[in-house]
């Protein structure tokens, strides 16, 4: 009968498992299990309430195939986490024991209900033994993370809470509780039984089982059946409870995680585009609420793992950001705090403003309708000191953008609040009065062909007209920087040589504005990017080589989104095509010994990491790798627009710390290289400085990738 007692056997002639044997009133269970799915339903519900309130638009129901496909791979093969293999490793561990064994529960309880699926013979053998084993190291999974947590303790799990420790003593006490009574049964299985023979199987279907089984040798089949009664029942409440818990503990990312990456964004590196911005009534974000459902989903995601503060250079160095406190959890307490009031004036259809003097409002230490999420949640300080490295978005296993809600609060400081630092303000006005951040007159834009010598081999086009495979796309570094004017040199001239057409609009071409729009000045933005597509039109470019990574990111990543849909390489990719097809062939190899600057907005933000180095390799560079190279590289402090702020060394808890370029240049020195080599003029500005301050300059030149090939080839 369905719901009538079944007592333990000592074994069957073919081998099985009756569910739920030796349990009285066992059916109850199916009843009770309502209680905890109806909570965890209520709280979904009311997370997905909170996600609904957002009011910005992030549409991310495209590419269907590719979402479901990220979901999977990034859910099951937990392809992000394993990043970080110990931690990783024992993490995807746990999330599949957890997995199987919830399975497993599901297809016994068919199994015993409907006698579907068939569980007999070697099918019992073989899917018992999968759970058996793949729950065994859920169980060792858990304890491994707690030993990390409370015995190494590493610096990016700096915020444990005590309610870390509630649950990983839950999870080990659901999964020891499991084997405990998997164990209680075999032991009392084993005694009942005329022969071993006869309940033998259970060593190859169960083999953590049997071990536990031997625990348990000693004690009457009495006992053995009681413990295993009481056990069962404990532990059928507990894991209710974990069920329960899911929504409203740091266990929901297990679904936030889930839908973070089905929707996560799939487009190139880029910033959100804002459309309409003539008509637009408001700037950037203001308010928690005012972000996008994705950006609301990312905090529920966010399982404090520190991997984005352990790579973030401002963090590194002392600044106020830490994306993962001052930034994502801060924002979190700050969306749990503000989230009922909110609700409660969309129900009552109430101003939102009429709710922040309510007498439940009134009686808190803190009102959260009250509180700015720019200066008292975030705070502006956290919002200037962030790079647009992208370490912290490359490494979250859950794929938060943090880059975006940075911008998004800065557009907000600088277009409606007018509050920026004044070297920012310095900056907007040079790119509206000269098209270029250092401020030297637009007029002499071109200035610098004349300057080193190569007037002659560049095809000027508003001069000499000529037809043209690819435009150059030379930047404001390379027309007004005396420094990095050479490295235009040096690029122009491998380019000639290599017999590549090419054309350069002088003083038609215009600031890529990657400065104006990742410093919150959307509007300067879309005006110099309304300026350059007209220059490319009316010139019918099609391909375009960038310089700068930064000009690189903006032309090939952003411009789309203003319709200038264009060919788009770094100069570094064009160089290692020359190379492979023999068009450049150094002649004198240097044989230096040399560590190569990965540059973020080359690297990280577009992917770009083996070509500099083919290149370098080419010129006879015996290139060096250190320890924060590629994805793990250390930015130079340039990047988001702070190439034009100032950054002061921070002393702070009893630590001085360097500026973000002198540690990256600490880095790149530790080989002891002959030469440091950068691929970005923004970098090479600062590692050139960060050489100086450490008075190395007399052993360790700088040089930018095209200097390096183009003196192989002299």
């Amino acid at each position: 009968m369905i719901f009538g007692f079944h007592p333990l056997e000592g074994g069957y002639d073919v081998p099985m498992r009756v569910v739920g044997a030796n349990i009285p009133y066992e059916w109850l269970i199916y009843l009770i299990m309502l209680i905890p799915v109806s909570v965890f339903l209520f709280g979904f519900w009311k997370k997905l309430e909170v996600w609904l309130l957002a009011k910005g638009e992030i549409h991310r129901n495209d590419k269907i195939a590719q979402r479901i496909w990220s979901w999977f791979v990034f859910s099951f093969a937990q392809a992000r986490v394993i990043r970080k293999p110990l931690a990783g490793w024992m993490h995807a561990f746990l999330f599949w024991g957890f997995l199987l064994l919830f399975m497993a529960a599901g297809i016994d309880a068919m199994h015993n209900m409907i006698g579907w699926p068939h569980l007999e013979g070697n099918i019992y053998i073989g899917m018992s033994w999968i759970v058996d084993v793949i729950g065994f190291l859920g169980l060792i999974g858990i304890i491994v993370l707690a030993f990390v947590r409370y015995l190494q303790k590493p610096e990016r799990l700096n915020d444990t809470k005590s309610s870390d420790g509630w649950i990983i003593l839950l999870i080990i006490a659901i999964l020891l509780t499991g084997y405990f009574i998997e164990g209680l049964r075999i032991a009392a299985q084993i005694k009942l039984s005329t022969t071993l023979q006869q309940i033998a199987y259970e060593r190859v279907a169960s083999p953590f089982g049997w071990m536990f089984a031997s625990f348990f040798g000693s004690m009457s089949v009495d006992a053995m059946l009681m413990w295993h009664r009481l056990l069962w029942w404990f532990h059928m409440a507990i894991a209710f409870l974990f069920i329960a818990l899911v929504p409203f503990t740091k266990l929901w990312h297990i679904f936030a995680s889930m839908l973070n990456y089905a929707f996560r964004d799939l487009e190139p590196s880029a910033n959100r585009m804002v459309y309409n911005i003539e008509e637009a009534e408001t700037f950037g974000v203001e308010n928690i609420e005012d972000f996008g459902w994705k950006d609301l989903l990312d905090l529920d995601s966010c399982i404090r793992c520190g991997r984005c503060q352990e790579n973030c250079p401002a963090y590194n160095t002392g600044k106020h950001l830490n994306p993962k406190i001052t930034l994502i959890q801060n924002m979190k307490a700050h969306l749990d705090a503000k989230a009922p009031y909110l609700l409660a004036a969309k129900a009552s259809g109430a101003e939102v403003e009429e709710m922040a003097m309510t007498e439940e409002a009134a009686a808190e230490e803190v009102n959260p309708m009250e509180q700015s999420l720019l200066y008292d949640v975030v705070g502006s300080e956290t919002i200037w000191d962030c790079t647009n490295c992208r370490a912290c978005m490359e490494h979250c296993p859950m794929f938060i953008e943090h880059i975006p809600k940075i911008v998004e609060m800065r557009r907000n400081l600088v277009m409606w609040q007018g509050d920026m630092p004044g070297e920012a303000q310095m900056a907007f006005t040079n790119m509206e009065r000269n098209y270029n951040p250092w401020g030297v007159g637009w007029a002499g834009r071109a200035g610098w062909l004349e300057e080193r010598g190569v007037r002659e081999m560049v095809n000027l086009l508003p001069e000499d007209g000529k037809e043209f495979e690819y435009l150059l796309y030379a930047g404001c570094a390379v027309s007004f920087d005396d420094r990095y004017k050479r490295v235009g040199e040096a690029l122009v001239r491998l380019l000639n040589k290599a017999g590549v057409s090419f054309g350069y609009l002088g003083t038609e071409e215009y600031c890529c504005g990657d400065s104006a729009r990742r410093l919150g000045n959307e509007y300067l933005y879309q005006t110099l990017v309304s300026q350059n597509l007209e220059s490319f039109n009316n010139y019918g470019v099609k391909k375009i080589i960038v310089v700068c990574p930064h000009g690189y990111t903006a032309l090939k990543n952003e411009y789309p989104q203003m319709g200038g849909n264009y060919e788009v390489y770094h100069y570094t990719e064009i160089l290692a095509k020359l190379v492979a097809e023999g068009k450049l062939k150094p002649s004198k190899p240097l044989g230096v010994k040399m560590t190569y600057h990965d540059s973020c907005f080359l690297g990280r933000h577009n992917g770009v990491y083996d070509q500099p180095r083919k290149v370098l390799k080419a010129a006879g560079g015996q290139v060096i790798e250190i320890e924060k190279a590629k994805e793990f590289g250390f930015c130079c402090g340039a990047g988001g627009g702070r190439m034009w702020l100032e950054e002061e060394a921070v002393q702070k808890d009893g630590i001085q710390y360097k500026r973000i370029n002198d540690t990256r240049t600490d880095q790149l020195l530790v080989p002891n290289p002959e030469m440091i080599v950068t691929n970005c003029p923004f970098c090479l500005t600062m590692i050139a400085d960060g050489v100086k301050a450490a008075e190395a300059e007399e052993n360790t030149k700088v040089f930018d990738v095209a200097e390096v090939l183009w003196k192989a080839m002299e």
